[in-house]
């Protein structure tokens, strides 16, 4: 009897009464050793050995950047064009739809799962691109994130969550009366430019320190405008 072969990985299930199991046992191991690993979003051949132009791609679970938990449901015969080489791959911006005909992955969010090669009429290599998390609690060393331009990242959904920076302490959004605007009643229309204080009159005298407050007090408000903006303070009690 012929072999029969499992949905996602095409591992070879010898009939009872076969003879020579070494032949497709061995060809389990070497598609096992292959495999980067084994489980979701494995892309394979539709036929083992590959007759045709589809592969299949094994469903599965995977948390995006917003946290949310999202669960693809997998394919099965996914052409693929003849003489191309293609990335396949979940798109975040298109509702983590396949895509199985870009020749690179995108900058955007993505979930990468294999690069095919397509003969004239066969697949003749899978390359599997799938990549694990990072361990739990460490980042690799240089790593950089790529965040929305859209919706972006949020760290903390709520002020009473607590964050720490550089070893600090976490602590909840601070929050105080002192942080509230200051009232800026100097009249001054000064820049940038903080001016020395002429001691010739005491109107010039007067006049030189209140543009320097103001000059101060307006780089102070568009500080505490652009903290408030991230939520790194509340501003008000």
């Amino acid at each position: 009897m012929s072999n029969t072969y499992t949905s996602d990985l095409k591992l070879a299930m010898p009939a009872s009464g076969d003879r020579v199991w070494n032949t497709p046992l061995n060809g389990n191991s070497a598609i096992l050793d292959a495999v980067n690993a084994v489980g979701d979003f494995a892309v394979t051949t539709h036929e083992q050995p590959s007759a045709t132009l589809l592969v299949d791609v094994a469903g599965g679970q995977f948390i995006d950047q917003s946290g949310a938990i999202q669960t693809y449901a997998g394919v099965t015969s996914q052409a693929i064009v003849s003489g191309t080489t293609a990335t396949l791959y979940l798109d975040g911006t298109a509702s983590w739809a396949l895509v199985a005909s870009a020749a690179s992955y995108p900058a955007t969010p993505h979930l990468r799962m294999g690069t095919v090669a397509a003969g004239a009429s066969t697949i003749t290599s899978i390359a599997d691109n799938r990549q694990p998390l990072t361990v739990a609690g460490s980042v690799q060393e240089g790593a950089a994130w790529t965040v929305g331009t859209v919706t972006g990242l949020k760290i903390g959904t709520a002020t009473t969550q607590k964050l720490g920076l550089w070893g600090a302490t976490p602590v909840v959004q601070p929050a105080g009366a002192n942080q509230g605007a200051i009232t800026d009643s100097t009249g001054s229309a000064a820049t940038v430019t903080i001016p020395a204080i002429r001691n010739d009159t005491t109107a010039h005298c007067a006049s030189d320190a209140g543009d320097g407050l103001h000059v101060i007090n307006t780089q102070l408000a568009a500080i505490r405008t652009a903290l408030i903006a991230v939520g790194i303070i509340k501003g008000s009690a």
